[in-house]
């Protein structure tokens, strides 16, 4: 009887390392792994893990060939006496378009979404869990108190108080950091929105490629940065780059 595939994971292994037990790790991208992972195992996976799940023959096709435009590429498997296949392989536009364009496109959205939580989680551990708990109750009573003077509260006259301030100035100064951080909060927010708006605009897989370079900072290939201007050949036949390249996230 042949064997079927199972799904592919698309995972922040560290946030959930169980996969590396269960699962057969296929490789990964943008701090993300792809592991097989039978279906059994998918249930036990706690909700607050964020992770994609694809089927067999998209994941593959999409690890494999992520980023790649040419139509014919080396493939490369092992024997079972553990020697080293290479064979060339035709990618072609079907493949790109129902397999590697979503695959890459829902992976990037996920680095994204990831990348944001950790620099909203960085906002939140500058503040003890007893302040994160009791900050609405302050804002709330703040808020109230500098609309009348009169009003009774509860918990801001305490931290005034200790920090020898007047309830006045210290209400005023828990509704200046409020907006202050709300600031931050909408920026993040308007920021990832209008990186994943950008990335759907990608209507291809070489797009997808533009976005990781402006983006990642993850360079395309020699052939299509010669066929977007952002590559010539010098006197020696060489590609080179017109300016300089800067690797990593920029964003």
């Amino acid at each position: 009887m042949t064997k079927t595939n199972s799904d592919i994971i698309v995972i922040d292994e560290q946030k959930f390392p169980e996969v590396g037990v269960w699962g057969t790790k296929l490789g990964g991208e943008l701090g993300l792994e792809f592991y097989e992972l039978d279906d059994d195992y998918f249930q036990y996976i706690p909700q607050h893990v964020t992770y994609l799940r694809f089927d067999y023959k998209t994941g593959d096709f999409g690890r494999r060939y992520w980023g790649e435009i040419r139509s014919t590429v080396s493939d490369y498997g092992v024997t079972e006496a553990g020697t080293t296949l290479k064979e060339k392989v035709s990618v072609d536009d079907e493949i790109r378009s129902k397999h590697v364009k979503p695959f890459m496109l829902a992976v990037i959205r996920l680095s994204i979404q990831e990348i944001f939580e950790k620099r909203h989680n960085e906002f939140r551990t500058k503040y003890s869990h007893l302040e994160e708990a009791t900050w609405n109750d302050q804002v709330v009573e703040s808020n109230a108190y500098l609309l009348d003077n009169t009003t009774e509260t509860k918990l801001i006259h305490r931290l005034a108080e200790l920090r020898g301030l007047t309830t006045e100035q210290f209400a005023a100064k828990v509704v200046a950091k409020q907006d202050e951080w709300k600031t931050k909060l909408y920026d993040l927010a308007v920021e990832e929105q209008t990186l994943i708006t950008k990335l759907k605009k990608s209507k291809n897989v070489a797009d997808i490629n533009v976005f990781l370079e402006d983006y990642y900072g993850i360079a395309m290939g020699e052939q299509q940065c010669l066929a977007f201007g952002r590559c010539i050949k010098n006197d020696d036949g060489r590609i080179i780059r017109k300016n300089p390249f800067e690797y990593g996230i920029r964003f």
